[in-house]
């Protein structure tokens, strides 16, 4: 036997070793998650049991956590031993922000105990929230074990009985592609730091080598490194991908696009069996991944070949044909994200559109796949609701109280050592599930528009921005205010990325057209511009692209990926310099006229 055929039938025992090591790999993949989607059908059956007994289960935790926590700092300042009821609860003790919780805080990070809870925190959630400056949010043992419970669970659960109830069978078993990054420190009293989404994957770390398509080398950022690479390089290597994952639908859509823009580099890639030199990653991380993969010819000609068509029919059922669902949040200001994503999905692949949760409380879960209102949880902490139309807010109700169709301000009462919060969320009641209240996000209260008290909120903005884009036949991707208050009158600018460029000549009928539709959205608005208290509104269309460089912007400047909201508003100096220096530039298409 020749020195070349030895060396090739070495090459084809190492193939024929990594491929059987790839079968049993992918056996405890299935297995794996179908542990998953087995927990995940117990925690749909708790929503069921839960919402069916709601009233009592939030009086009975609410008097769980007074009498627990009844010896600490803030429980004997309170009163909590004499607390015996719901109303005695409204009396003692007052309504409560962040700023009342910080010097408590402060002293926990430190060591002491027993301030706000019984117990020591477990993490500490870094979030700067939707607006202001960043805060450390204590989270208890009980706290996370509901973060944990519902979020990763409940969205097996939900697929798995879609597919039993339309096809009979369970939901295909195999590898996803999750975009939540994790990045966790620990402070001097021994507690971890970090976003809470990320905190839930790391409690699950065992499970990823069996269940994600990326390892934990790169889902942990340690360092500095290109993740949308990362991600969609060893997400594409797999045909079996079965689902997708991310905190908010920003996510799944970013990493699509990445795919869209560079898929020639990453079919090359997965054709050699590398990671791209050119991408910026670790060198110890770079030789772990190529230990691991090999070179996978067929799959890259494969990918090439389903690229090269276009992406103007659906791209991820060509490319992973076992793909059985999508999980984000896609409702509210991420709608139009869902409706992009959407165009990579096609509408064969339902969307589970997770939870509303904060930081401070994990509140609610969608209970179906498209479901856009969510199933308040009653043990998930003790929930009080201001009427909007109130404008003292001196009373508050409860679950069994809320109207349909209100809009109320969420108080939350959480698992880890706040009371009576306030979150300044709205949600809108559209219903009940049982007991408990079907709700929507509608808007933040501290970012209410009001430059002469005409109060626009984001939901107003928001069904003006869609109708709009409905009329006008332009597909906006996202868009913010500005509330232009040096100006007198003060007047709104609206910023709006469309999907491809809106001709010039267009424009003022656009302004018109968005006016109105604003104008119809808040009538007081309209009385304002009308009797020229404001200045009518200007509209700017900005490049391209722009949120996306703006995420990206974000992240290098220490952002978590998995906290990356639309900026409704644009209300600190660098977002304003950020968003018009990219404003579509539409001088080159006077010039190219002109020629």
């Amino acid at each position: 036997m020749d020195k070349n055929k030895k060396i090739s039938i070495k090459k084809r025992v190492k193939h024929y070793r990594a491929v059987l090591g790839r079968k049993i790999y992918l056996h405890r993949s299935s297995s794996r998650t179908a542990f998953l989607i087995s927990m995940g059908r117990e925690t749909v059956r708790e929503v069921d049991f839960n919402s069916r007994q709601a009233v009592i289960l939030q009086h009975r935790l609410l008097m769980k956590l007074l009498q627990k926590n009844k010896d600490t700092e803030f429980g004997k300042k309170y009163g909590f031993a004499d607390i015996h009821s719901v109303e005695e609860y409204k009396d003692q003790v007052p309504f409560t922000t962040y700023e009342d919780y910080l010097p408590y805080i402060e002293r926990m990070m430190e060591g002491e105990k027993n301030l706000l809870c019984v117990r020591k925190p477990m993490h500490y959630a870094i979030t700067s929230g939707s607006v202001g400056k960043e805060k450390y949010i204590p989270v208890s043992k009980e706290e996370l074990k509901k973060y944990m419970h519902y979020s990763v669970l409940m969205s097996f659960g939900v697929a798995d009985e879609y597919y039993r109830n339309t096809t009979g069978k369970s939901v295909p078993a195999g590898p996803g592609l999750n975009a939540v990054e994790v990045q966790v420190i620990n402070n001097e009293s021994g507690v971890n730091l970090g976003v809470i989404s990320g905190k839930v994957i790391s409690a699950v770390k065992d499970y990823i080598p069996y269940l994600l398509s990326s390892p934990w080398e790169v889902i942990c950022r340690e360092e500095e490194m290109d993740m949308k690479y990362l991600k969609t390089r060893l997400a594409l290597a797999y045909r079996d991908l079965a689902f997708m994952d991310s905190v908010f639908m920003t996510g799944l859509v970013d990493l699509m696009d990445y795919i869209r823009d560079n898929y020639e580099m990453l079919c090359k890639d997965i054709y050699h069996g590398r990671i791209n030199k050119n991408v910026k990653v670790p060198k110890h991380i770079r030789e772990s991944l190529e230990r691991k993969i090999l070179p996978d010819r067929a799959r890259a000609r494969d990918l090439m070949r389903e690229f090269r068509q276009g992406f103007d029919t659906p791209i991820i059922p060509r490319i992973w044909p076992r793909m059985s669902w999508i999980s984000g949040i896609g409702t509210g200001a991420f709608s139009s994200y869902a409706r992009l994503m959407r165009k990579y999905t096609g509408k064969s692949i339902p969307f589970h559109n997770m939870c509303y949760a904060a930081s401070e409380s994990f509140m609610a879960v969608a209970r179906h796949m498209g479901d856009e209102s969510y199933v308040l949880l009653p043990d998930g902490g003790f929930y009080e609701f201001i009427p909007v139309r109130d404008e003292e807010g001196s009373r508050t109700f409860t679950i069994e109280e809320l109207e349909i169709g209100e809009e109320y301000e969420i108080i939350v009462t959480n698992l880890s050592g706040f009371y009576r919060y306030r979150l300044y969320d709205v949600v809108r009641v559209t219903g009940y599930y049982n007991e408990t209240p079907l709700l929507q996000f509608i808007y933040r209260k501290d970012q209410l528009l009001s430059i002469n008290g005409e109060k626009t909120s984001g939901a107003a903005i928001r069904w003006a921005v869609e109708r709009f884009s409905r009329e006008a036949k332009i597909f906006i991707t996202d868009y913010s205010v500005y509330p232009d208050t040096d100006s007198s009158p003060g007047f709104y600018v609206i910023l709006m990325e469309p999907e491809k460029t809106v001709p010039k000549d267009y424009i003022p009928y656009c302004r018109d057209l968005m006016e109105a539709c604003l104008m119809q959205a808040n009538p007081t608005y309209g009385d304002m511009v009308r009797k020229g208290h404001l200045r009518p509104l200007e509209i700017v269309f900005l490049q391209q692209q722009t949120y996306q460089l703006y995420r990206e912007v974000m992240i290098m400047r220490g952002a978590s990926f998995n906290q990356l909201k639309p900026v409704d508003l644009i209300d600190t100096p660098f977002q304003k310099k950020f968003f018009f220096g990219l404003k579509e530039d539409y001088s080159e298409f006077d010039s190219d006229h002109n020629e």
